[in-house]
């Protein structure tokens, strides 16, 4: 009897642990699988995009040589000419160069001076020269008349030796002051000659220093950068001090019709897929022109969309913000 009851015991402590176990297990919360990625639908019927306006016709300028920024001459948004200058470019090197040519060139240009004024200082002795060789010419012609008249009547034994000899004494003298400043007058014409070929050599080499020095100064100024069109500057990169070589060849970006605009916008991908170039569209820039603008989707690259339009207000520029509203196809 009384291993009947043991029996029935475990039993029941077995059920108990059985059901114990069972109602634990029951009370843990159950693993929650992994969600699945979520897919956006496209939206349906029209869609609406924001985006920066920008200038569909931009010609980009590059700098053409090395060195630093000197000075911005050009902010964006002020419109400019072509050739006009949009920064100053410094190179040591080639401001070396011109500075060379200029002392060169003075250097030139104080030889030349220096030989013009020769020039007028010998011209004027020569003309000096010229004068008193002239009177002496004239005193010589007059007392060799006397020496040979009083030659002849010594001759003749018509005049006394001493009025002779006296004629004679004076036409030698005469003689000898006539081919003294004659020859000065010879010299002096002679050192004009010299100084004449001398200036010509200065002018000439004047001349090649003052090409030297335009030269210099071309290739420094060429180092600017300036516009090669008429129109609005509408992007600048770099900053004063920083290498201009740096920057690219956008180093300015000048739009040349600001009524010839788009807005770029970029939407997802379901989006994107729905949107084809040549779809209308239609510009909202509500601060600035209360009706939308009618706009066609331009030629789409990467996930850049650009929604081109006519601006009908001068007052809408490159940057400002739009919405562009799309029928999806």
């Amino acid at each position: 009897m009384r291993g009947k009851w043991l029996a029935v015991a475990v039993g029941v402590l077995l059920a108990c642990v059985a059901a114990g176990s069972l109602a634990w297990h029951r009370g843990r919360p159950a693993a929650v699988p992994p969600a699945p990625p979520k897919v956006v639908a496209a939206p349906a019927g029209e869609v609406t995009l924001s985006g920066k306006i920008r200038a569909r016709n931009v010609v980009a300028v590059g700098a053409s040589g090395a060195g630093t920024i000197d000075a911005f001459l050009a902010d964006v948004g002020q419109e400019v000419e072509a050739g006009q200058v949009l920064a100053r470019i410094s190179n040591p090197g080639l401001e070396a160069g011109r500075d060379v040519a200029q002392i060169a060139l003075d250097n030139a240009q104080g030889r030349v001076t220096r030989t013009e004024a020769q020039l007028a200082a010998a011209r004027l002795e020569a003309s000096r020269a010229q004068a008193d060789a002239s009177r002496a010419r004239s005193e010589l012609d007059r007392v060799e008349k006397v020496y040979v008249r009083q030659r002849m009547l010594h001759a003749e034994g018509a005049t006394p030796r001493l009025v002779y000899e006296k004629a004679s004494r004076e036409f030698e003298n005469a003689q000898a002051d006539f081919q003294s400043v004659d020859r000065l007058a010879r010299l002096a014409d002679e050192r004009i000659q010299d100084l004449q070929d001398e200036l010509h050599i200065a002018r000439k080499i004047l001349d090649d220093k003052q090409q030297q020095l335009e030269y210099a100064t071309g290739a420094l100024a060429g180092g600017d950068v300036r516009s090669p069109v008429d129109g609005t500057v509408v992007g600048r990169k770099g900053e004063v001090g920083k290498p201009v070589q740096e920057q690219g060849s956008d180093f300015f970006q000048i739009a040349t019709n600001l009524s010839a605009l788009e807005v770029v916008v970029e939407p997802d991908p379901p989006t994107l897929s729905r949107i084809r170039p040549g779809q209308p569209a239609v510009v909202l820039i509500s601060d600035f022109q209360p009706e939308g603008i009618a706009g066609i989707v331009g030629q789409i690259k990467d996930s850049l969309v650009p929604v081109e339009f006519a601006s009908p207000n001068p007052a809408i520029k490159p940057g400002l913000a739009a919405d562009v509203r799309i029928r999806l196809e």
